[in-house]
């Protein structure tokens, strides 16, 4: 009997504690003590974590060779955003953020020659020449009611902007908000087909598919080359942006459609390719570097969050070990985070 009471009143004691542990604040947090307080504890970790990831990055910015210290802050990366707990923490949102807000501080830089190339959320890039500054699958990610990088944020890029490219019809490459927000600003948006039909002037969505396009941009001086590509049955534009005398681009969006290699093979006959921008899992990886024929190679598309189970999130060391499989290719890569750049010269 002594037992039953004892055993009866320690499951009360243990079940007041698990619950004051969830709802009271933890009284020795200044203290670092989180014994029993998990999310709390869970919280510091990653606070912790991805400020010595972020001063990591920065002290060892992207190079064609990764540093030891480089690629360990990107594979503790990968752990912390494989972990679904942190995707919506404020840990999360402050790391993203901050880089975010690093990128749009210096796209105020002048470029003088090249290209200056940075990588943001998703398979979002924008590339800077001395006379034009395009973005390419620019989104905020997370949902409408709480967007990984936040509305102020996104919209002060898009100003800083001349141009926005769109790649296809899915939410992780495509946002109306955006694009009329560039629209908004006198600029031009190239959508693919039947995407946003009649919602501005300047929210021009392609008249065909399945056709080579070329649109001129003579006051930013340059050329795009839309090349028709598929994710399945969805049209998807492969865009090649050439900055005339200063480097040409070729963002493949999502391309997947294996009829499409029988024509990317030949890609480098037609144009001369300085950077791709393949999404880190296109299919045959090898065949579409060949049949770009690149002088770099920078790819898009690792750790999307969201409705992306962990197995799909394709890791930064997963495109490490993608692209040691292309070694004897001799093409340079580059693998960058938010918020990062990487200066081209032809």
């Amino acid at each position: 009997m002594k037992q039953y009471i004892f055993t009866a009143l320690l499951l009360f004691s243990v079940s007041v504690a698990v619950t004051a542990q969830t709802s009271d604040e933890n009284p020795y947090a200044n203290n670092y003590i989180y014994w029993g307080y998990l999310s709390d504890y869970k919280q510091g970790q990653a606070t912790t974590a991805f400020n010595a990831i972020n001063e990591m990055l920065n002290a060892n910015p992207p190079q064609k060779v990764i540093s030891l210290p480089r690629e360990l802050a990107l594979v503790s990366l990968d752990q912390l955003l494989h972990d679904t707990d942190n995707d919506a923490t404020d840990p999360f949102y402050t790391f993203i953020n901050n880089r975010m807000r690093q990128l749009l501080k210096d796209l105020d830089t002048p470029v003088t020659k090249g290209l200056r190339i940075y990588k943001l959320y998703n398979d979002g890039f924008i590339v800077k020449s001395p006379k034009a500054t395009i973005a390419i699958d620019l989104i905020p990610g997370g949902s409408n009611a709480k967007p990984f990088i936040t509305d102020s944020v996104v919209y002060e890029i898009a100003g800083r902007c001349d141009a926005l490219f769109i790649s296809h019809l899915h939410a992780d490459h495509a946002n109306l908000n955006i694009a009329k927000s560039f629209a908004a600003r006198g600029k031009r948006v190239i959508a693919p087909k039947n995407l946003w039909v009649g919602v501005d002037p300047l929210i021009q969505p392609m008249e065909v598919e399945n056709v080579e396009t070329h649109i001129e941009f003579e006051e930013l001086d340059l050329t795009l080359h839309v090349l028709p590509g598929h994710q399945g049955n969805d049209y998807n534009n492969i865009n090649v942006v050439e900055f005339h005398n200063e480097g040409t681009v070729a963002h493949t969006g999502d391309q997947w459609g294996t009829a499409d290699l029988t024509w990317i093979d030949h890609v480098h006959e037609r144009y001369d390719i300085d950077v791709l921008m393949p999404n880190c899992w296109v299919n045959d990886m090898e065949r579409t570097i060949r049949g770009f024929g690149p002088k770099l190679i920078i790819t898009g598309h690792e750790n999307e969050l969201g409705e992306h189970t962990i197995d799909h999130r394709e890791a930064y060391w997963m495109t490490i070990k993608k692209m040691e499989l292309m070694e004897d290719l001799n093409i340079p890569y580059v693998l960058m985070t938010w918020g990062e750049y990487y200066d081209y010269r032809k």
